[in-house]
């Protein structure tokens, strides 16, 4: 064999790439018409013996006509698993039986149930068992297997996250299919749950926007300030209770460092501030990863590697694409930032919410379940819950 390759299902876009689905759909057609070429064909005809395509039910229409366009030249595997499609509002729409098989005929479906051997084979089989009632639009019954269910229409009731926490070793993750919600939620366990960012970070491009556009103190602090509200839990002072004076403290040297955002070294007091933002005593941070990327881009920008920062926080961004975001042992976000992804335990907080999604709910349902390793707690206000009838 010369080379295999493996083509991802969704094409992420990096800087010099089309980001709208326009501009990528003129990139599959001009692809496919490059593709009738007789050299184009003899080049990758010589270059590869075959052609893997991972994570086939996020391709879009584009996508599968490239797919079929390459399996004309070379043999061509696709893998995938309908249950797992969640991105149909991207038009990842295309149906297994009508469009799919016609072109990539059925060869099988792994059984091996890899992620839960050696930790809870229950789970495991509970899960698939759920997958193909899903399939089927049954009901489904959350008090009934090897999983916690709790009676809770609330999904902020702090219980589902912290009851029996101290016996799950290992990483956490609670899933909500809302990213606001995900953000207040993990604002209301004080930091316990850390939140995490798409990869475009556009709080954080936002966050740099506005330094950009501020020419002085005022505004630039107002920048921070609001950053500020969006990361940290803080804690309010009981009635007769005395301030913590190393917080006090703090709030002075905050209040001091910030009277030099305005001048040349306004990138090194910003920095400062960034700094005993995270040290303050009655300060929570729940969305740590913003935070430290705020905190290297200004950095760089005191450093004077860059030359604003929006092109620092650009480039951030792009190391952390590159090399991988590492995540919290924490961590409560939604189905779509978190497939592909495995966790010890999960937390599914009111799971009613689910069928509020205007698409793929069953689908966004099956992928939250599907990340729990060892233990699956969900609460709802009913045992029994029942999702439409996925498209596959």
């Amino acid at each position: 064999m010369r080379y295999t390759h493996a083509f991802p299902g969704i094409a992420r876009p990096c800087d010099g790439m089309p980001r709208t689905s326009a501009e990528w759909e003129h990139l599959y057609r001009g692809a496919v018409l490059a593709l009738s070429v007789s050299a184009v064909r003899d080049v990758i005809a010589s270059s590869y013996d075959r052609v893997l395509i991972d994570e086939y039910q996020d391709c879009n229409h584009g996508q599968h006509q490239l797919a079929i366009a390459l399996s004309g030249i070379v043999p061509t595997i696709i893998f995938g698993d309908p249950m797992q499609g969640i991105f149909e509002f991207a038009g990842a729409t295309l149906s297994w039986e009508r469009e799919i098989h016609n072109h990539f005929p059925f060869a099988g479906t792994l059984e091996t149930p890899h992620r839960w051997a050696g930790k809870n084979p229950e789970l495991g089989a509970w899960i698939a068992q759920t997958r193909q009632k899903l399939m089927a639009g049954e009901p489904i019954d959350l008090a009934d297997g090897p999983i916690t269910y709790r009676q809770s229409d609330d999904a902020f009731d702090m219980a589902t996250f912290f009851d029996g926490i101290d016996a799950r070793e290992g990483t956490q993750a609670a899933i909500h299919c809302n990213k606001a919600i995900c953000y207040r939620l993990a604002q209301a366990t004080r930091g316990g749950f850390q939140a995490i960012e798409e990869m475009a970070a556009g709080r954080l491009q936002n966050f740099a926007a506005a330094w950009d556009a501020s020419p002085n103190q005022d505004q630039r602090l107002a920048a921070i300030n609001s950053l500020m509200q969006e990361c940290f839990h803080v804690k309010q002072l009981a009635e007769n209770e005395a301030p913590n004076q190393d917080d006090a403290a703090m709030a002075e040297e905050m209040g001091l460092v910030a009277a030099d955002l305005g001048g040349k070294a306004g990138a090194l007091a910003a920095h400062r501030l960034f700094a005993i933002a995270k040290m303050r005593p009655s300060w929570r941070l729940f969305r740590r990863e913003i935070w430290r990327d705020g905190e290297k881009a200004i950095a760089e920008l005191g450093a004077g590697r860059v030359k604003s920062m929006t092109e620092a926080a650009a480039s951030i961004r792009q190391r952390v694409t590159n090399s991988g975001r590492k995540m919290p042992l924490r961590t409560v976000s939604t189905p779509l930032l978190l497939k592909g992804l495995e966790f010890d335990h999960v937390v599914i907080p009111n799971a009613a919410h689910f069928l509020g999604e205007r698409s793929a709910n069953a689908k966004l349902f099956y992928v939250a379940i599907s990340r729990a390793t060892q233990t699956l707690t969900i609460s709802a206000s009913n045992r029994l819950i029942v999702f439409p009838k996925p498209q596959i």
